[in-house]
């Protein structure tokens, strides 16, 4: 379980985020939403060390981050994997290398094992057959040709689910999902929040999704913390949240509301 308490952040003379309380259970899907500029991706970041927060605590499984030790933040964050917001895949490099990338520089050399995992998630994100048929000659000669194309030559969506099989890597209990379908048409956006879903429940990990899609919110939440004012203004589930009668969430709701939702 994950637990922010008093969580302050401020750049310069502007406060983003003036005293965060939250909860985001075990095996849970838990979306965060709020305007732009609201603090939802620097709320993220700091839940995995990307960034001080300048006061509160963040507690992950009972380990408070910023008193352990810097071995204990390094064995912590391999259970954390995280989906950059436009899959920040490097350009230079092949679906392969940007997938293993983590397990190269933390110093694995096997390249069988590299193959090994990049087939396991290729095929977990539904870019390549189930795994059980990976000896088969059709399955090796997909993973071949779509191991060796550049971000380049990817389309947006397939780039979104390179991104998922890297953070896949080394079946993490933590998923942090940093607005994953933006820039994404309709069709697409759909199918990578049912990937999103889908992961939950066969990979039984707990997903924190960090979004302005309110659909993917209809879709995939579980609970729904809203963000405004630099606190948090709504924690519930979708339902509770359509119920609300918060100034905020009702202002933030109401296009939807116009459109049936």
């Amino acid at each position: 379980m994950i637990q922010l308490q008093g969580i302050k952040k401020s750049f310069g003379e502007k406060v983003v985020l003036n005293g965060i309380d939250l909860t985001i259970p075990d095996g849970r899907t838990t979306c965060i939403i709020g305007k732009s500029g609201s603090g939802k991706s620097v709320l993220l970041k700091h839940i995995v060390g990307l960034l001080p927060f300048d006061s509160g605590t963040v507690t992950i499984d009972n380990q408070t981050i910023r008193s352990i030790s810097r071995d204990d933040m390094f064995a912590l964050r391999k259970r954390i994997g995280y989906v950059f917001q436009g899959a920040a895949l490097f350009d230079s490099l092949n679906v392969f290398q940007n997938i293993v990338t983590s397990l190269v520089e933390h110093g694995e050399v096997d390249q069988q094992l590299l193959i090994s995992e990049s087939k396991r998630v290729l095929s977990a994100v539904g870019l390549l057959p189930d795994i059980s048929e990976q000896e088969t000659a059709f399955y090796q000669r997909e993973y071949d040709m779509l191991a060796n194309k550049k971000p380049s030559d990817l389309s947006g969506g397939m780039r979104k689910r390179v991104g998922v099989a890297r953070a896949l890597v080394g079946s993490p209990d933590y998923i942090m999902y940093d607005e994953p379908t933006t820039g994404l048409d309709p069709v697409t956006s759909q199918q990578i929040d049912d990937l999103v879903a889908d992961l939950a429940t066969k990979l039984k990990v707990t997903s924190v999704v960090i979004t302005h899609d309110m659909f993917s919110v209809f879709n995939i939440a579980d609970t729904v913390n809203m963000i405004d004012g630099g606190v948090v203004r709504f924690s519930g589930t979708v339902p509770e949240l359509k119920a609300s009668t918060e100034p905020a969430v009702v202002n933030f709701l109401a296009r939807y509301v116009a459109e049936g939702f």
